[in-house]
């Protein structure tokens, strides 16, 4: 095979968003998605009762010091935009932080295969939409609780320009508001799919010969694992951090009486 009959071999076996499905409580599901969410789950409830089990006030160990700095980080930043309202933020931060974490980890297991067994649940736009959904429903909730009704509706027609150009505020806000979800769930959806590809990129390059010789495969064990440790150690912490990160933003500009 030659250089040229790359693209064409990269276009026949490379799939994008298939997942094997059955049907559950009557609806059609993303089976690998569902598993793979229950994974991640179990994962960071285990660690959670695991650090609960070996907390103590004395000489804590390194985990204990790692997730006490990482729980001091995030309320720093809450009560540094939010105030002392915001203390009920920090648990939802840190457990969206940790969720995403562990699922977008699993792109460690990823084999480059139209089905994986394990797949990154962040991969598939049903978990991060899902997400998302969840923490803006959250934010209107507390933007009603800071404001008032008549508060949060009013923010929608006299921000952030004078009352007269209300047409414009409503329009404005109100296509924020749609926007934000997408914009939460593609970010992070994006960058996962983005490293199923690469895999399944690196894996159809097996099939690369040059006058018989395997130049494919050694370009897989090489490239594979380098994809891998760049995706895990920056790409999914990174993603995870964000999504928390923009959490905390929006609570902040929701619980805020004036924009």
């Amino acid at each position: 095979m030659s250089v040229l009959d790359i693209p064409r071999l990269l276009a026949a076996n490379i799939t994008v968003g298939v997942h094997p499905e059955g049907k559950v409580f009557g609806f059609s599901m993303d089976l690998d998605t569902l598993w793979a969410t229950g994974a991640a789950m179990l994962v960071v409830m285990g660690l959670g009762l695991f650090l609960r089990a070996r907390a103590t006030s004395d000489v804590p160990g390194k985990l204990q010091i790692i997730w006490e700095a990482l729980v001091d980080a995030v309320t720093n930043q809450v009560e540094g935009s939010i105030g002392p309202r915001g203390a009920a933020i920090v648990p939802l931060a840190i457990s969206l932080f940790l969720l995403i974490l562990v699922a977008n980890s699993f792109e460690v297991f990823g084999l480059g295969s139209k089905y994986e067994f394990l797949p990154a649940p962040t991969g598939d736009i049903n978990l991060p939409l899902g997400l998302a959904l969840f923490v803006i429903l959250l934010v209107h909730i507390a933007s009603v609780r800071a404001r008032g009704i008549r508060g949060y509706i009013a923010h929608y027609f006299f921000h952030p320009f004078p009352k007269l150009l209300f047409p414009i505020n409503l329009f404005i806000n109100v296509v924020e508001e749609l926007v934000r979800p997408v914009t939460l769930a593609l970010r992070l959806f994006g960058n996962l799919l983005s490293g199923g590809l690469m895999l399944a990129l690196i894996a159809a390059l097996a099939a690369w010969k040059l006058s018989g010789i395997p130049i494919g495969d050694v370009a897989v064990i090489i490239l594979d694992p380098v994809w891998k440790i760049f995706d895990v150690l920056l790409i999914g912490p990174i993603q995870a951090f964000i999504f928390a990160l923009l959490t905390i933003v929006y609570f902040d500009i929701a619980m805020q009486e004036e924009h």
